[in-house]
């Protein structure tokens, strides 16, 4: 799953800089801009990777949502506090 997501990531940012890039040399060819259409085309292409990582953060966080602890949890929780409390009240009897 986690290498999935960073394959996803890696995809979502590399291809539209790369993407921007190759048409910036290719407009800057064509009307002789350079470097201009190369740079604008490159942080556009940033930004749209930007708002790429953002939803798939935003995808990522819907489906897999933090859950508080349960009580169960919670439980055991108090009960190995106790354990430890037991053992302490212990060596310090000795």
């Amino acid at each position: 799953m986690n290498a999935a997501i960073l394959g996803q990531v890696g995809l979502v940012i590399a291809v539209p800089i790369a993407l921007g890039a190759w048409l910036g040399l290719k407009l800057d060819g064509a009307i002789g801009t350079s470097p201009w259409g190369l740079l604008g085309l490159i942080f556009a292409g940033m930004a749209v990777a930007g708002v790429g990582v953002g939803l798939l953060i935003k995808r990522y966080a819907e489906e897999n949502p933090v859950e508080g602890s349960s009580e169960r949890a919670r439980e055991a929780g108090r009960r190995w506090q106790a354990e430890i409390d037991e053992r302490e009240r212990q060596k310090n009897a000795e």
